[in-house]
């Protein structure tokens, strides 16, 4: 009886952990701390503005566990700035070992156009709690499990292996944004090496699949380039919309983890 009672509570603590432990480990083979690129955009012909992606160059925990801490900027520069201001800030603080995010903020300026969101992942319950400053609510929504935001989805995807990928493959990762699930898919269009400010970098060419409508007219209106080395960090974005095109292009970069691919 008393072996009985010591396996049975041994059981229980094993179930426990498991239940409290759900989370994936998932090798980040792509990025580290400190690292930073900056983009140039252009709309049509026009420099419009600068982008930039970093990794925050400190060591931080939520909940006990490691994070990164993302910062994503973007904003009008020149005499655009005068047409139409643009100040967007992204953030995200995702697992080190499990690439899901914990906590994701969108604060956005778009001419004079404003969203203060918060969003409050519980990936143990399944949940996320929105939190929505400008309209003053609170939601809760049920979600699966690993799910990703906007900004983490895209450092989770870095880490996929694509040694092996076909062109015409599709790449997935359920995503939760403006308070909907849905599925990030990305269709791979081939190898590139393309001409740019650094010098020729051979690529990963996709297309993200786009809902068409009132920005873009066909699903496939979006390519991007990511560098086809260890980093797979994005070299240039380009979309035709109803009202023009826009492109950027990496500017510059700091803190890669690994050597990046230029053939000068």
């Amino acid at each position: 009886m008393k072996r009985f009672s010591v396996l049975s509570l041994a059981l229980i603590i094993l179930a426990f952990n498991s239940n409290a432990q759900p989370f994936r480990v998932v090798e980040n083979s792509s990025f580290q701390k400190g690292e930073k690129l900056t983009f140039r955009i252009h709309y049509g012909w026009i420099d419009a503005g600068e982008a930039t992606m970093e990794v925050v160059n400190k060591e931080l925990y939520h909940d006990g566990r490691k994070v990164h801490h993302i910062i994503g900027k973007g904003y009008t520069t020149g005499s655009f700035d005068y047409f139409f201001k643009v100040r967007d800030t992204y953030e995200t603080y995702l697992d080190e070992q499990s690439l899901i995010p914990w906590v994701f903020e969108r604060n956005v300026d778009e001419g004079g156009y404003f969203i203060k969101h918060k969003q409050l992942f519980n990936h143990r319950a399944k949940k996320v709690i929105v939190t929505d400053y400008v309209n003053k609510s609170v939601k809760t929504f049920d979600v699966p499990l690993n799910i990703q935001d906007l900004v983490s989805a895209y450092y989770y995807a870095r880490c996929l292996n694509y040694d092996t990928i076909k062109v015409g493959d599709t790449v997935a990762v359920t995503t939760f944004f403006d308070s909907e699930i849905f599925p990030l898919k990305v269709k791979f269009a081939g190898r590139e090496t393309i001409n740019t400010a650094l010098g020729k970098i051979p690529c990963l060419k996709f297309h993200p699949m786009l809902q068409t409508g009132r920005i873009f007219t066909e699903q496939e209106d979006m390519s991007v380039w990511f560098s086809d080395d260890g980093n797979h960090i994005p070299v240039r974005i380009e979309a035709q919309i109803v009202v023009g095109s826009v492109k950027a292009d990496l500017k510059a970069y700091e803190g890669l983890k690994h050597p990046f691919g230029i053939k000068n």
